[in-house]
């Protein structure tokens, strides 16, 4: 059985162990979304990020506290020291920012938290305004002062969106049109501890690798660009070297004009996460590319824990310039 990152939170001490949970739901007591926005984009588009967090216990109360790591190539296990800079639901239990809301969900209940960065950490996220959230499920009022509680699933699923103008037939003026606010945007589902790509394990029975993961769908053409984040999950003395790998349609790894394969190296101290715009274009220098598929691997990582548990997610994201 695969094992959960353990991470010692100082004044805290939270252990990330998590109960039994039906993986087609996406349970789990330790939930992490990579990409959540509150940011300026391209051609003037404002980002924005919604979460919805729910209960899928059948008969218990949960409570939900919420951290954020801002996007950048820094060490980010500071965050975890205290819960200063956490969101949680109680008072009681010391939380820098307090939202009701996340306190006593009710089995099978849900919230919504809109614009979640823009308004619990407006200052957040450095000049990027954008970042990872990590998410803890518990019984309800069960946190302790050492940071021991009883372990309860949830799911998260996230929306990004941009806040845009659309132009449509206006209802009261015969071939005319009137100007309304829409939005373009995308879900991103909460990854559970469990679906985290894990450098120190390999099912001997099957042979599968869990230390890589797969990413499709990548394109950069005048219209499409693919945006493409990584965040290192590991404990909080484990840094990541990560190795990204893309392939041409016929499984075939891509090669620049000299005939050489195209990879990039990526080092992330720990937990932290960065976002490589128009990744093709600004990390390979592929400006005009139809279809690729990535994979992402753990090439190597180092630590100064007696322990270290090596863990990472990824994500990719196909944006249509002209939305």
């Amino acid at each position: 059985m695969r094992t959960k990152t353990i991470l010692v939170l100082a004044g805290v001490a939270l252990t990330l162990v998590a109960a039994p949970a039906a993986a087609q739901f996406r349970a789990s007591d330790l939930i992490y979304v990579p990409a959540i926005a509150n940011t300026t984009g391209a051609n003037d588009s404002v980002w924005l990020s919604d979460v919805t967090i729910t209960n899928v216990e059948a008969e218990d109360s949960i409570d939900v506290a919420v951290v954020f790591i801002p996007t950048g190539v820094s060490n980010n296990s500071y965050i975890f020291n205290d819960r200063t800079r956490w969101l949680g639901g109680r008072a009681s239990d010391e939380f820098g920012t307090i939202d009701e809301n996340l306190a006593d969900i009710p089995p099978g209940g849900f919230i919504i938290l809109e614009g979640l960065l823009a308004g619990e950490w407006p200052n957040e996220g450095g000049t990027t305004g954008q970042g990872t959230l990590v998410v803890f499920s518990y019984l309800a009022d069960s946190l302790e002062p050492d940071g021991s509680r009883e372990y309860r699933n949830c799911t998260v699923s996230s929306r990004t969106y941009n806040i845009g103008t659309l132009w449509q037939p206006d209802p009261d003026n015969e071939s005319e049109f009137i100007e309304i606010e829409t939005t373009f945007g995308q879900g991103i589902d909460g990854v559970p501890w469990y679906n985290l790509a894990d450098g120190g394990f390999r099912d001997d029975e099957t042979g599968i690798d869990y230390s890589y993961l797969l990413l499709d769908g990548g394109q950069q053409t005048d219209r499409y660009r693919y945006n493409l984040g990584l965040v290192n999950t590991s404990d909080r003395q484990t840094t990541l070297t990560l190795l990204i790998q893309p392939f041409t349609t016929d499984g075939q790894p891509l090669l620049n004009e000299s005939e050489t394969e195209l990879n990039y190296i990526a080092i992330l101290p720990p937990l932290a996460n960065v976002l490589y715009y128009a990744f093709l274009d600004s990390a390979l220098d592929q400006t005009e590319i139809e279809a690729v598929r990535f994979k992402v691997s753990i090439l190597e990582w180092s630590t100064s824990g007696p322990d270290p548990q090596p863990t990472f997610t990824t994500y990719g994201s196909l944006v249509d310039n002209s939305s």
